[in-house]
């Protein structure tokens, strides 16, 4: 079986954690490096979250502690969300494994240029890494395959009236990222929005007795009690739902897009624009999912627990 090289580039983050921990579950996934970023919390709380989940895992991927900030904004962070530590304050160990010792932008160089062309990454979190990584490395545009990204929106934000949180916390970056030509796919706020955990599936899930499960299934609940989830169904699965697409393509309904990002305005910055009606003319740019599958996300979720639980037994 021929596995597919990726790169995770993240800021752990509860709902990160979820979606690193199935990535790292999959079968046909090679989890080659975990970029960090500052978001969710700052970057060394997000690295040191990378090598706690890592270590959860039983999985040895390169860490990485990437950007601290922005390209050229102030970080503005979510503890509120994600807690002080950013995991919800479920108290992992503290990491015993170290960071890698290259930086974010020549990691993902080494593995791009490694898998020749097949690397994917699933960036869920600000894209400073990544955007830092193709003005360094020009080729790079030629050497990714595909980026499918938790960010923006086709419908309202949730920092501001216009911006999802990725998306708001460095505008520059992703419009770097959308004006490369790398293969991108949209996984925003109106199709994570529809994709929850129910209280009482959470319940079913917690029938697995793995580490990683009962971490996954403890950090469900904590979205469900979170004040801010009485808006929704059930926990909102943002991260999780963009690792799934790379386990199931099907999971999301997409079409094909010119998507730009708005960099200035009070009530715009960082705001998706998609060109539904081709008003702009320009050559589509972003596949973006229009909707999702909630029942096989939660197949997908399961059949990664799954995983884990037969971990156990041999």
């Amino acid at each position: 079986m021929i596995k597919t090289p990726l790169i995770i580039d993240t800021d752990p983050g509860v709902d990160d954690t979820i979606a690193i921990l199935m990535c790292l579950a999959h079968p046909n996934l090679d989890v080659k490096a975990i970029t960090t970023v500052g978001g969710n919390t700052s970057v060394e709380k997000t690295g040191k979250n990378a090598l706690k989940i890592t270590e959860l895992a039983k999985m040895t991927p390169k860490v990485v502690k990437g950007a601290q900030n922005p390209l050229i904004s102030v970080l503005t962070t979510a503890e509120e969300i994600h807690a002080d530590d950013g995991m919800g304050g479920i108290g992992l160990p503290e990491p015993k494994s170290h960071f890698y010792e290259k930086d974010a932008a020549d990691t993902i160089y080494e593995e791009a240029m490694a898998a020749n062309g097949k690397l994917k990454i699933l960036a869920i979190a600000p894209q400073t890494n990544i955007a830092t990584a193709l003005l360094k490395y020009p080729i790079l545009k030629e050497k990714i395959d595909t980026i499918v990204f938790m960010g923006g929106t086709t419908i309202g934000g949730n920092v501001t009236l216009g911006a999802e949180f990725n998306a708001y916390v460095d505008p520059e970056a992703l419009k770097i990222v959308l004006n490369s030509g790398i293969n991108c796919v949209m996984v925003g706020l109106n199709v994570t929005h529809e994709t929850v955990v129910t209280s009482e599936q959470n319940e079913v899930l917690k029938r697995y007795n793995s580490p990683q499960a009962k971490v996954i299934t403890t950090l469900i609940d904590y979205v469900n009690n979170h004040e801010w989830t009485r808006h929704f169904e059930g926990a909102v699965m943002h991260d999780p739902l963009a690792a799934s697409v790379l386990m199931d393509p099907n999971v999301i309904n997409t079409k094909h897009y010119y998507v730009d990002v708005e960099l200035k305005g009070e009530l715009t910055r960082g705001a998706t624009v998609v060109d539904f009606y081709n008003k702009t003319g320009k050559k589509p740019n972003v596949h973006v999912a229009l909707s999702s599958d909630n029942n096989r996300f939660i197949e997908i979720l399961d059949d990664m627990l799954k995983v884990y639980e037969d971990r156990i037994t041999t």
